[in-house]
């Protein structure tokens, strides 16, 4: 490769010297042509000379041309197909009828024409690999995506590879890591950074996983000159794309997917869409869909359970925590375990905990008469958003009830993104009269330093550390001490997932102040929690 790069550039640069030699000479020797004032323009003794170096310059590219034909894009390749003919017809004016003056333009004019050509397609060329770019593909696909088989190939150590062995080596090896996948793997390729699209025709997703593997397993384990070793680790994701397909996007992400499951299973570097998989996808989009449309205040099957929290000392309940649910839906009942992490991962969790606080703010509001207060979980999103302050106390605003019928639940995983920031936004709210719960005490990251250093109200301890005292006594008494410990400092103990007598009086010799759990009470919907409160009501009055 590199022997044939410098033959061509040699050949080019005689050329263009000799080209050069030649007109700067004829200035004084009319070699090439001259002007006579009474004969015009005069042909000289060279004046076939022009053409003969052009003929060469069009030999030489073609040469270039048909020797790195399957690293041009087709349209790069008709540019310069076409050269020749142009050149072919500028010429024969130029031969064929002595008053033209148009020497050198032949080779001039097509230049201009290749030059205009090769810059418009640069544009959409990563000139490392001679590839075309991975938007050059979105840019065509979303248009209209045909039926194919595309693939995605992630180089995934190649940042590592160019740290150790520099830029330049890692090039090299990527340039021929490119011709390597046009030998092996059928299709139209296209990159982007460490990332590779394959367009293979539909239906070839059966074969794509050995030709994948053969085309790196050249590059495994090599050595440079200095005796060092390479090794490229890559993982790819092919899915077949029918006629009737949704959207290019819809593909990619379904490739994306793809992709993560190759990075957990570690096993199978090559991974195919399969029907499981397919279902999944699909049902996740749904679950998107139903999620963009029901988070409103005013819908039916986004709705709010809540889960009583009994008094240890009241020997009643006082509280309960509102849990999202999605009920009725066009695929049925949707588990939070599944469209929360989903609104999480699609920009939706924020928009999810702005209605389901106005829907506690309402429900508050209508039952005033036996609902005192309620816990509601606020994401990192919200608590981090500067606009937080003003979106509760103006929803509290809106119903007309009172911060003290509040209670903010933040996880621990709050505390670690903005320590200072988390922390004087409590104090403002804590003024104003809401408290704070820290939900899942013990699954996170925070310490307990940390912890009495904000204005919390009452620890929430993770149903982990209720199993683990069941069965271990030192966890137990563990427990037991951290407990103390947190009361020590004026905050108040909450533990969930109480679903046992046994657990419950375990909690309760530990000396916590709340419990909740199924043994008390599963999460009821609205009706249900208020015929709960008002029966209790009822019974103490």
């Amino acid at each position: 490769m590199h022997k044939f790069s410098k033959i061509y550039h040699g050949v080019l640069i005689l050329i263009f010297a000799v080209y050069l030699f030649l007109v700067i000479g004829n200035l004084w020797t009319g070699w090439i042509f001259r002007f006579d004032p009474e004969k015009g323009y005069v042909r000289g003794n060279l004046k076939y000379c022009t053409f003969i170096i052009t003929g060469l310059q069009v030999i030489v590219t073609e040469i270039a041309v048909l020797k790195h034909r399957r690293v041009l894009s087709s349209r790069m390749f008709s540019v310069f197909v076409l050269y020749p003919v142009i050149s072919a017809i500028v010429m024969s004016f130029q031969i064929f009828n002595e008053y033209w003056l148009m020497s050198g333009c032949s080779g001039a004019v097509t230049m201009i024409l290749m030059y205009l050509a090769i810059q418009s397609d640069r544009i959409e060329i990563d000139y490392k690999s001679g590839l075309k770019t991975v938007q050059y593909l979105e840019r065509t696909m979303s248009k209209k995506l045909r039926a194919c088989t595309l693939s995605m190939i992630s180089v995934e150590n190649l940042g590592v590879l160019q740290e150790t062995f520099g830029s330049t080596e890692v090039d090299n090896l990527v340039y021929n890591l490119v011709r390597s996948f046009r030998f092996s793997i059928r299709g139209s390729f296209y990159r982007n950074g460490s990332k590779f699209m394959v367009v293979s025709p539909h239906g070839f997703i059966d074969t794509l996983e050995k030709q994948i593997k053969e085309a790196f397993s050249k590059y495994m384990n090599i050595l440079d000159k200095e005796g060092r070793s390479y090794r490229f680790e890559f993982i790819a994701a092919s899915i077949n794309i029918p006629e009737d397909a949704g959207s290019y996007e819809e593909a990619i992400e379904l490739l994306k997917g793809l992709m993560d499951k190759a990075r957990k299973e570690k096993t199978c570097c090559v991974v195919h869409s399969n029907e499981n998989f397919m279902n999944e996808f699909r049902r996740k989009k749904t679950i998107i869909k139903i999620l963009e449309r029901e988070l409103t205040p005013s819908s039916t099957q986004y709705q709010v359970y809540f889960q009583p929290i009994v008094s240890i000392e009241k020997q009643r309940f006082v509280y309960a925590e509102a849990l999202s649910r999605l009920i009725g839906t066009e695929i049925g009942d949707i588990s939070p375990a599944e469209f929360i992490p989903i609104a999480e991962n699609n920009g939706l969790i924020e928009r999810l905990g702005k209605v389901n606080f106005e829907k506690v703010c309402e429900f508050i509001s209508q039952n005033m008469d036996v609902v005192k207060a309620v816990s509601v979980n606020f994401s990192v999103y919200q608590m981090l958003n500067p606009e937080i302050k003003d979106f509760v106390f103006g929803t509290i605003e809106k119903y007309g009830i009172k911060p003290e019928n509040i209670i903010m639940e933040i996880t621990e995983s709050i505390l670690i993104d903005d320590f200072e920031l988390i922390r004087n936004r409590m104090e403002e709210f804590v003024k104003a009269g809401i408290i704070f719960y820290l939900d899942d005490f013990g699954t996170g990251f925070s310490n307990f330093a940390n912890v009495i250093r904000l204005p919390f109200y009452t620890i929430k301890i993770d149903r982990s550390f209720v199993l683990m005292m069941e069965k271990d006594e030192e966890m137990l008494k563990l427990v037991k001490n951290l407990i103390s410990t947190f009361k020590d400092s004026n905050l108040k103990i909450l533990v969930e997932g109480v679903e046992t007598e046994k657990q419950d009086e375990l909690v309760k010799h530990a000396g916590v102040d709340y419990i909740q759990g199924f043994l008390y009470s599963r999460p009821l919907p609205m009706s249900s929690y208020l015929e709960l409160l008002r029966g209790q009501q009822k019974k103490n009055s």
